[in-house]
């Protein structure tokens, strides 16, 4: 188990750094760019005339307000523009805009306080005529009317109801601001000749900290506006304001006249959502005895502290007391002090911090060893849901805040809207804060993926979607907040084969949960990432009366809330009772790994994972489906901690950073007699790149949302370390695809197995493939590399596993591996010049 010293994980022998190079590639929309540039007197009259339609409009509708004698609204006159898709949007900054977010298909909100749009008329008019710093112009195709802005930053449900708002009634929504202001972020500065590294990288905290105090100024000054606005309509703010970067986000009630005067009219506003409750499940009632013969023992001193972000605790429960740090529980319920968990039928937060100890079930006699502490912090109230005034993203910032500098470092997140996220046109503020405090402070959420009730699973089965089919319909995707980008999202799967002669489990052992909700994840990213058993519904095997229940067979064993019923049993499922389960792996792994960031916990817990199936016998349909329903598969607690006689692990020990236009090359040495084992012998070979990095809200797909983004490439069969280097820092392009290991998933989309997913997408980058012993050289190569996001001031940090597993177990491989990649010294890095190489043509 987690305290095995025999079979650890490995660490890189070396690492080589230097600046990566990257084939030349057709950029989307370049070619309309290029036919702009082209017809400069077509293309800047249209943009001229749109600009001074709109000016119009803006002036007049200024003057209509005026008239009417509405509240002041400060800021400038928002716009929609078109703009070539996959191109830097701070160029907007030169044509006067301040970029308020980035939307889908090239289209950008944007704010200007010049209502005649003068610098834009006279950029526009220096392009006509071919004047020198005029060329930007091109990249822009277009202006919109303000009907087309608000159909984008209003979510699908509040626009539906938009034209019908009535001005008297209230409205509870989540209002986010955009707080960029007009000058770019600031880029990471190059390292001066003879500068220390510690003089560097006080000099780029400098950079970070008074860009930051800029944006703080703005932060304050918009918060300000908006609350002015609010209580001209004598509305109210339910939450504080929470900030995330350079934007914020706070929960209102306003009536409709004052919303839509807002909406209309504020211009630095980027989305708006009706509030969305959140809701807990609730278990039937339960009055059954179970035998009591356990002998527990307290955690070790120095085990690890997890953290329940849930209902409560009940913290004085026998089979969970010696494991509670009662003096750091807290209660973030407004008004409320008690921190027990008043869920009725059994609890909600006492059944989630029981799973974290008992992952396996309750034992019923001997003695068993509680696996680490519990933090309990109380945020749902005795109807498992969530206050309106109480601020979701605040919840995370206050809880990392006063428990992240003290041992903890896993957080457990069973909480989640009772709808799909799939409206929201950003990363909602609730995941972007999981993203922000774990890029921050080293830390990991494991987070429930969310389920689906019974009902909306009878009303796709009504409709003629009957399980697993209806997996993959819109209403069936996660939940906010997890599509987080940074959170470890959990996914169930059925632990039974139940069946009697009137009712059968929805799923055998192994396959999805009727209720558990699945991917993809925001920009078609792999969600969830591991699932772990949660139980699963069982449905009657009449087709005349659909009845979908939970009998025991298909619920998963939990401790209860007592003594209202037994200290344990069967009587829940859910996506709230495997998220838990992990939380205990990763506990386990910090356990091995105390000094490791929480990204090297999260990599190994994906490294770990498997399918039930082997990808082999999949094709390229359902490699993608399973790929949505389980993302990377059932973790294992074992493979997770350490390793065996056939399997080794080599990783990152320490925290990684990496910058945009960085490239960092890891080795493994393979000896001779592994590589000359022949063709009858196979290996297993999983890659897993977990990395963080700052978030912008106000971007869309992860190449703008982080600040920089980062992808991993491997050597290919037989390629030599030469060669491979060669391809990393000359962006050799001959044969590009050829020669590469057949991963599931691949570096690009269509390559792998999985087609419509590719690795980029995701901050949890898994892959995986069988390789001949034949087909590696005496050194495998892996490189990551840092690429462009929207700040470069801010790196991203990172931890790498690769792992190497006989696959029928007739290979000693950790053995081969570890004589063969000793590390005597400190890690060596190896700094290689870009001027060593001949760039590509």
């Amino acid at each position: 188990m987690a305290g095995t010293k025999d079979f650890m994980h490995l660490p890189f022998s070396e690492k080589v750094t230097g600046k990566p190079r990257y084939p030349r590639t057709t950029v989307p929309g370049e070619q309309r760019t290029n036919q702009n540039m082209n017809n400069r007197a077509s293309h800047g009259g249209q943009l001229r005339s749109q600009a001074v339609t709109l000016s119009r409009f803006w002036t007049d509708r200024q003057a209509k307000r005026q008239q009417r004698q509405l509240p002041t609204i400060a800021g400038g006159i928002p716009f929609l523009l078109e703009i070539e898709p996959t191109t830097d949007v701070e160029f907007l900054r030169g044509l006067g805009f301040e970029v308020v977010c980035d939307l889908a298909e090239g289209f950008i909100v944007v704010s200007t306080e010049e209502k005649d749009l003068n610098t834009f008329l006279d950029k526009v008019d220096g392009f006509i005529v071919n004047q020198r710093g005029a060329g930007n112009v091109a990249k822009v195709y277009a202006l919109y009317a303000d009907e087309d802005r608000l159909s984008r930053i209003l979510s699908e449900t509040l626009y539906a109801q938009w034209n019908t708002l009535d001005d008297e009634a209230d409205y509870i929504v989540e209002v986010s601001v955009s707080c960029s202001g007009i000058s770019s972020p600031p880029n990471l500065p190059n390292q001066r000749v003879n500068e220390t590294e510690e003089d560097y990288n006080a000099r780029i905290k400098g950079k970070q900290i008074e860009y930051q105090r800029q944006v703080d100024e703005l932060i304050m000054e918009r918060q300000t506006q908006l609350e002015n606005i609010v209580r001209d309509y004598e509305g109210e703010l339910i939450t504080s304001f929470i900030e995330d970067g350079d934007t914020f986000s706070v929960t209102i009630r306003v009536a409709g006249k004052g919303l839509r005067d807002l909406v209309l009219n504020y211009s630095y506003i980027f989305e708006v959502s009706l509030k969305t409750a959140v809701l807990g499940e609730i278990t039937v009632e339960n009055t059954q005895n179970v035998t009591d013969a356990l002998t527990l023992i307290a955690p070790a001193e120095d085990s690890p502290i997890v953290c329940v972000i849930d209902s409560g605790v009940q913290e004085n429960h026998k089979y969970i007391e010696q494991a509670i740090l009662a003096g750091d529980s807290v209660c973030l319920i407004p008004d409320e002090t008690d921190v027990t968990d008043r869920v009725r039928n059994g609890g909600h937060g006492t059944r989630v911090a029981g799973a974290v100890l008992y992952p396996k079930g309750v034992p019923t006699s001997g003695e068993y060893q509680l696996p680490c502490f519990v933090r309990n912090a109380k945020v749902l109230d005795r109807n498992n849901g969530l206050w309106d005034s109480v601020s979701r993203e605040g919840i995370i910032e206050t809880v990392v805040k006063k428990f992240a500098k003290s041992k903890t470092k896993v957080f457990n997140h069973s909480i989640g809207e009772g709808k799909p996220f799939y409206e929201l046109k950003h990363m909602s503020p609730w995941a972007a804060k999981i993203d922000e405090v774990s890029y921050n402070d080293d830390i990991l959420f494991v987070q429930a993926a969310g389920n689906m009730g019974i009902d909306i699973v009878k009303a796709h089965i009504t409709a003629g979607y009957s399980y697993p089919d209806y997996l993959g319909r819109p209403l069936s995707q996660i939940s906010n907040p997890a599509q987080s980008l940074q959170a470890l999202t959990v996914g169930s799967i059925s632990h039974s084969d139940f069946e009697n002669d009137d009712t059968v489990a929805m799923g055998k052992i192994g396959e999805p949960s009727a209720f558990t909700r699945v991917g993809p994840g925001i920009w078609d990213s792999i969600k969830p990432d591991v699932v772990e058993f949660g139980g699963t519904y069982a449905i009657s095997k009449t087709t005349q009366d659909i009845n979908i229940t939970t009998p025991p067979e298909v619920c998963t064993e939990l401790i209860r809330r007592s003594p209202e019923g037994p200290h344990s049993s069967k009587d829940g499922v859910g996506t709230s009772f495997a998220a838990p389960k992990v939380s205990y792996i990763a506990a386990e792994v910090q356990k091995v790994l105390p000094d490791s960031p929480a990204l090297l916990y999260r990599a190994l817990i994906a490294q770990s994972a498997r399918w039930m199936v082997d990808a082999a016998a999949l094709d390229r349909v359902q490699c993608p489906t399973m790929l949505r329903r389980i993302g990377y598969g059932l973790p294992d607690v074992e493979r997770a901690t350490h390793n065996n006689e056939y399997r080794a692990t080599l990783i990152t020990m320490n925290a990684m950073e990496i910058g945009e236009g960085e490239a960092h090359i890891f080795t493994v040495n393979l000896p001779q007699q592994l590589r000359d084992l022949g063709e009858d012998y196979n290996i297993l070979l999983e890659i897993t790149l977990s990395y963080a990095a700052k978030p912008k809200r106000t971007r869309r797909t992860y190449r703008s949302y982080l600040s920089t983004w980062l992808d991993w490439t491997c050597s290919k069969k037989n390629e030599t370390i030469q060669d491979f280097q060669a391809r990393i820092f000359e962006a050799d392009t001959t044969g590009q695809n050829d020669g590469q290991f057949p991963w599931v998933i691949h570096e690009r989309q269509n390559w792998g197995q999985a087609r419509d997913f590719a690795r980029p997408r995701q901050t949890l980058q898994k892959d995986w493939c069988v390789v001949n012993a034949s087909e590696f050289t005496d050194e495998f190569c892996i490189a990551v590399r840092g690429h462009k996001g929207w700040g470069s001031l801010f790196k991203a940090k990172y931890a790498l596993a690769v792992s190497f597993e006989a696959v029928e177990n007739n290979i000693p491989l950790y053995e081969y591996i570890r004589l063969a990649n000793i590390v005597e010294v400190e890690t060596e890095e190896v700094r290689i010049e870009v001027d060593d190489f001949t760039e590509a043509n």
